[in-house]
Protein backbone atom coordinates (compact mmCIF):
# COMPACT_ATOMS: atom_id res chain seq x y z
CA UNK A 1 0.00 0.00 0.00
CA UNK A 2 1.29 3.23 -0.64
CA UNK A 3 1.87 6.32 1.66
CA UNK A 4 -0.72 8.54 -0.42
CA UNK A 5 -3.19 5.88 -0.02
CA UNK A 6 -2.55 5.14 3.61
CA UNK A 7 -2.51 9.36 4.15
CA UNK A 8 -6.08 9.64 2.74
CA UNK A 9 -7.67 7.20 4.47
CA UNK A 10 -6.24 8.03 8.05
CA UNK A 11 -7.12 11.60 7.25
CA UNK A 12 -11.05 10.38 6.45
CA UNK A 13 -10.59 8.47 9.87
CA UNK A 14 -10.08 11.12 11.82
CA UNK A 15 -11.88 13.55 9.96
CA UNK A 16 -15.33 11.73 11.07
CA UNK A 17 -13.94 11.30 14.47
CA UNK A 18 -14.17 15.01 14.34
CA UNK A 19 -10.48 15.76 14.77
CA UNK A 20 -9.29 19.30 14.40
CA UNK A 21 -6.83 19.22 11.32
CA UNK A 22 -7.22 15.73 10.54
CA UNK A 23 -4.86 16.13 7.84
CA UNK A 24 -1.78 17.37 10.24
CA UNK A 25 -2.68 14.27 12.72
CA UNK A 26 -2.49 11.83 10.04
CA UNK A 27 0.93 13.34 9.00
CA UNK A 28 2.66 13.03 12.53
CA UNK A 29 1.33 10.02 13.37
CA UNK A 30 2.45 8.49 10.23
CA UNK A 31 5.81 10.14 10.13
CA UNK A 32 5.95 8.69 14.20
CA UNK A 33 5.94 4.95 12.59
CA UNK A 34 8.22 5.83 9.79
CA UNK A 35 10.73 7.35 12.08
CA UNK A 36 10.91 10.04 9.21
CA UNK A 37 10.32 13.62 8.89
CA UNK A 38 7.17 15.47 7.80
CA UNK A 39 8.81 16.04 4.02
CA UNK A 40 8.34 12.40 3.33
CA UNK A 41 4.96 13.73 1.89
CA UNK A 42 6.64 15.55 -0.74
CA UNK A 43 9.41 13.43 -1.75
CA UNK A 44 8.01 10.10 -1.08
CA UNK A 45 4.21 9.86 -1.23
CA UNK A 46 4.62 7.28 -3.12
CA UNK A 47 6.53 5.01 -0.88
CA UNK A 48 5.32 1.65 -0.56
CA UNK A 49 4.85 1.07 3.22
CA UNK A 50 5.01 -2.51 4.63
CA UNK A 51 1.91 -4.68 6.54
CA UNK A 52 3.95 -4.28 9.64
CA UNK A 53 4.14 -0.46 9.37
CA UNK A 54 0.57 -0.18 7.94
CA UNK A 55 -0.68 -1.99 11.02
CA UNK A 56 1.18 0.17 13.51
CA UNK A 57 -0.40 3.35 11.79
CA UNK A 58 -4.01 2.29 11.53
CA UNK A 59 -3.63 1.02 15.30
CA UNK A 60 -2.30 4.78 16.28
CA UNK A 61 -5.59 6.09 14.30
CA UNK A 62 -8.10 4.13 15.93
CA UNK A 63 -6.47 5.40 19.17
CA UNK A 64 -6.43 9.10 18.07
CA UNK A 65 -10.26 9.11 16.92
CA UNK A 66 -11.46 7.39 20.15
CA UNK A 67 -9.80 10.85 21.70
CA UNK A 68 -6.32 9.81 22.92
CA UNK A 69 -3.90 12.93 22.79
CA UNK A 70 -1.48 12.15 19.79
CA UNK A 71 1.38 13.18 22.43
CA UNK A 72 0.56 9.82 24.37
CA UNK A 73 0.51 7.49 20.98
CA UNK A 74 3.93 9.53 19.54
CA UNK A 75 5.05 9.81 23.21
CA UNK A 76 6.47 13.34 22.49
CA UNK A 77 6.41 16.65 22.63
CA UNK A 78 8.20 20.09 21.57
CA UNK A 79 8.47 22.32 24.74
CA UNK A 80 10.37 25.38 24.69
CA UNK A 81 13.80 24.56 23.00
CA UNK A 82 13.44 20.60 23.08
CA UNK A 83 11.33 17.36 22.54
CA UNK A 84 10.18 15.48 25.50
CA UNK A 85 9.24 11.88 26.28
CA UNK A 86 5.45 11.80 27.60
CA UNK A 87 3.30 9.11 28.54
CA UNK A 88 -0.33 8.71 30.62
CA UNK A 89 1.21 9.27 33.42
CA UNK A 90 1.99 12.87 33.43
CA UNK A 91 0.29 15.79 31.70
CA UNK A 92 0.91 16.78 28.37
CA UNK A 93 2.98 19.93 28.64
CA UNK A 94 1.32 23.07 27.12
CA UNK A 95 2.63 26.71 25.69
CA UNK A 96 1.46 28.65 28.67
CA UNK A 97 4.04 26.82 30.88
CA UNK A 98 6.94 28.11 28.99
CA UNK A 99 6.04 30.97 30.35
CA UNK A 100 6.78 30.50 33.69
CA UNK A 101 10.00 29.28 32.54
CA UNK A 102 10.50 32.58 30.87
CA UNK A 103 9.71 34.57 33.60
CA UNK A 104 11.60 32.86 35.87
CA UNK A 105 15.01 33.82 33.90
CA UNK A 106 14.01 36.95 33.40
CA UNK A 107 15.32 37.18 37.10
CA UNK A 108 18.62 35.56 37.18
CA UNK A 109 20.99 38.87 35.24
CA UNK A 110 24.02 36.10 35.46
CA UNK A 111 23.10 32.81 33.85
CA UNK A 112 26.25 30.93 35.16
CA UNK A 113 25.89 31.51 39.18
CA UNK A 114 25.48 28.61 40.99
CA UNK A 115 22.10 27.63 42.57
CA UNK A 116 19.82 25.59 43.97
CA UNK A 117 16.52 24.65 41.99
CA UNK A 118 13.28 23.20 43.49
CA UNK A 119 10.73 21.96 41.35
CA UNK A 120 7.96 20.70 43.36
CA UNK A 121 5.12 18.22 41.55
CA UNK A 122 8.00 17.50 38.83
CA UNK A 123 5.97 15.48 36.40
CA UNK A 124 7.30 15.09 33.19
CA UNK A 125 10.72 17.11 34.20
CA UNK A 126 10.00 19.96 31.53
CA UNK A 127 10.33 22.81 33.83
CA UNK A 128 13.35 21.65 35.44
CA UNK A 129 14.76 20.26 32.74
CA UNK A 130 14.71 23.99 30.70
CA UNK A 131 15.94 25.69 33.42
CA UNK A 132 18.84 23.28 34.04
CA UNK A 133 19.42 23.50 30.26
CA UNK A 134 19.86 27.21 30.71
CA UNK A 135 21.82 27.48 33.74
CA UNK A 136 24.84 25.58 33.30
CA UNK A 137 25.95 25.92 36.86
CA UNK A 138 22.31 24.98 38.68
CA UNK A 139 21.62 21.92 40.60
CA UNK A 140 18.32 20.82 40.62
CA UNK A 141 15.76 18.49 42.90
CA UNK A 142 12.52 17.35 41.68
CA UNK A 143 9.61 16.06 43.91
CA UNK A 144 6.52 14.11 42.98
CA UNK A 145 3.97 12.39 44.66
CA UNK A 146 3.81 9.26 41.92
CA UNK A 147 6.69 7.11 40.81
CA UNK A 148 5.28 6.29 37.52
CA UNK A 149 5.68 10.42 36.58
CA UNK A 150 9.47 10.56 38.53
CA UNK A 151 10.34 7.82 36.13
CA UNK A 152 9.28 10.03 32.86
CA UNK A 153 11.39 12.83 34.35
CA UNK A 154 14.25 10.75 34.88
CA UNK A 155 14.10 9.63 31.17
CA UNK A 156 14.00 13.44 30.10
CA UNK A 157 16.68 14.17 32.60
CA UNK A 158 18.82 11.34 31.08
CA UNK A 159 17.98 12.11 27.17
CA UNK A 160 19.56 16.23 27.82
CA UNK A 161 22.21 15.00 29.59
CA UNK A 162 21.22 16.82 33.07
CA UNK A 163 20.51 14.00 35.55
CA UNK A 164 23.92 14.86 36.90
CA UNK A 165 22.83 18.16 38.08
CA UNK A 166 19.39 16.48 39.29
CA UNK A 167 17.97 14.37 41.66
CA UNK A 168 14.85 13.34 41.88
CA UNK A 169 12.43 12.15 45.38
CA UNK A 170 9.33 10.45 45.65
CA UNK A 171 7.63 12.76 48.27
CA UNK A 172 4.07 14.89 48.69
CA UNK A 173 5.36 18.57 47.31
CA UNK A 174 8.72 19.44 49.16
CA UNK A 175 8.41 17.44 52.69
CA UNK A 176 11.60 15.55 52.00
CA UNK A 177 13.39 18.61 51.16
CA UNK A 178 15.99 20.35 53.53
CA UNK A 179 14.66 23.74 55.09
CA UNK A 180 16.46 27.14 53.58
CA UNK A 181 18.70 25.72 50.65
CA UNK A 182 16.82 26.58 47.25
CA UNK A 183 17.27 30.33 45.33
CA UNK A 184 14.38 28.93 43.45
CA UNK A 185 11.14 27.24 43.78
CA UNK A 186 9.51 26.16 40.66
CA UNK A 187 5.60 24.73 40.86
CA UNK A 188 2.96 23.91 38.14
CA UNK A 189 0.20 22.29 40.69
CA UNK A 190 -3.47 21.14 40.26
CA UNK A 191 -5.02 23.76 40.03
CA UNK A 192 -8.62 23.70 38.21
CA UNK A 193 -11.68 23.59 40.54
CA UNK A 194 -13.85 20.82 40.84
CA UNK A 195 -16.47 22.86 38.82
CA UNK A 196 -14.33 23.48 35.86
CA UNK A 197 -12.85 19.38 35.66
CA UNK A 198 -15.84 18.01 34.63
CA UNK A 199 -15.77 20.85 31.79
CA UNK A 200 -12.61 19.59 30.42
CA UNK A 201 -12.12 18.25 27.18
CA UNK A 202 -12.73 14.85 26.31
CA UNK A 203 -9.06 14.59 25.29
CA UNK A 204 -7.87 15.91 28.91
CA UNK A 205 -10.40 14.56 30.95
CA UNK A 206 -10.62 11.01 29.47
CA UNK A 207 -6.73 10.43 29.37
CA UNK A 208 -4.91 12.97 31.33
CA UNK A 209 -4.02 12.16 35.07
CA UNK A 210 -6.94 14.21 37.00
CA UNK A 211 -4.77 14.23 39.81
CA UNK A 212 -2.47 16.60 38.69
CA UNK A 213 -5.46 18.60 37.92
CA UNK A 214 -7.85 18.90 40.35
CA UNK A 215 -6.84 21.52 42.96
CA UNK A 216 -10.40 21.11 44.77
CA UNK A 217 -13.61 23.13 45.53
CA UNK A 218 -11.71 26.37 44.47
CA UNK A 219 -8.94 25.13 43.07
CA UNK A 220 -6.77 26.48 45.85
CA UNK A 221 -6.16 23.34 48.03
CA UNK A 222 -2.73 22.54 46.95
CA UNK A 223 -1.52 25.93 47.03
CA UNK A 224 -2.92 25.99 51.00
CA UNK A 225 -0.34 22.41 50.93
CA UNK A 226 2.34 23.52 49.33
CA UNK A 227 3.17 26.90 49.95
CA UNK A 228 4.08 26.36 54.08
CA UNK A 229 6.66 24.09 52.79
CA UNK A 230 8.09 25.67 50.28
CA UNK A 231 8.23 29.16 52.88
CA UNK A 232 10.14 26.44 54.94
CA UNK A 233 12.79 25.05 51.71
CA UNK A 234 13.39 29.09 50.13
CA UNK A 235 16.31 31.06 50.53
CA UNK A 236 15.42 34.28 52.15
CA UNK A 237 16.49 35.76 49.08
CA UNK A 238 15.02 33.22 46.98
CA UNK A 239 12.06 33.38 43.94
CA UNK A 240 8.74 31.18 43.79
CA UNK A 241 7.64 31.10 40.89
CA UNK A 242 4.20 29.30 40.48
CA UNK A 243 1.58 28.16 37.58
CA UNK A 244 -2.33 29.30 38.24
CA UNK A 245 -5.39 29.53 37.15
CA UNK A 246 -6.94 32.63 35.42
CA UNK A 247 -9.07 33.53 38.34
CA UNK A 248 -6.45 32.64 41.18
CA UNK A 249 -3.94 35.79 41.26
CA UNK A 250 -5.93 37.76 43.83
CA UNK A 251 -7.06 35.33 46.23
CA UNK A 252 -3.58 33.61 45.90
CA UNK A 253 -2.27 36.89 47.22
CA UNK A 254 -3.50 36.55 50.22
CA UNK A 255 -2.83 32.75 50.85
CA UNK A 256 1.06 33.86 49.76
CA UNK A 257 1.06 36.54 52.75
CA UNK A 258 -0.50 34.41 55.42
CA UNK A 259 2.35 32.45 54.48
CA UNK A 260 5.24 35.10 54.69
CA UNK A 261 5.69 35.73 50.57
CA UNK A 262 5.15 39.02 49.15
CA UNK A 263 3.58 38.83 45.42
CA UNK A 264 6.33 40.59 43.09
CA UNK A 265 4.34 39.89 39.85
CA UNK A 266 1.54 38.50 37.87
CA UNK A 267 2.36 37.70 33.89
CA UNK A 268 -0.43 36.75 31.42
CA UNK A 269 -0.23 33.93 28.78
CA UNK A 270 -0.62 34.34 25.45
CA UNK A 271 -4.18 34.22 25.63
CA UNK A 272 -4.24 37.13 27.88
CA UNK A 273 -5.14 35.09 31.01
CA UNK A 274 -3.25 35.06 34.45
CA UNK A 275 -0.78 32.28 34.27
CA UNK A 276 2.07 32.74 36.19
CA UNK A 277 2.82 34.22 39.75
CA UNK A 278 6.31 35.49 41.36
CA UNK A 279 6.58 35.65 45.10
CA UNK A 280 9.55 36.35 47.28
CA UNK A 281 10.14 35.59 50.99
CA UNK A 282 9.86 37.97 54.06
Amino acid sequence: MKLSNILEETKDILSKSDINNPLKESKLIISHVLDAGLEIFILKIDKEITSIQKDRIFHLIKRRAKGEPIAYLTNSVNFYKDIFYVNNNVLIPRPETEELIETVLKYIPNKKIKMNILDIGIGSGIILACLLKELPNAFGIGTDISLKALKVACKNLNNLDIMKRSKLINSNWSAATKNNIFDIITCNPPYISDKYIKNLCKEVKNYEPLLALKGGINGLDTFKELLPLARNAIKLNGLLALEIGFDQSKTLENILYKNKFILKEVRKDLSNNTRVLIAKPF
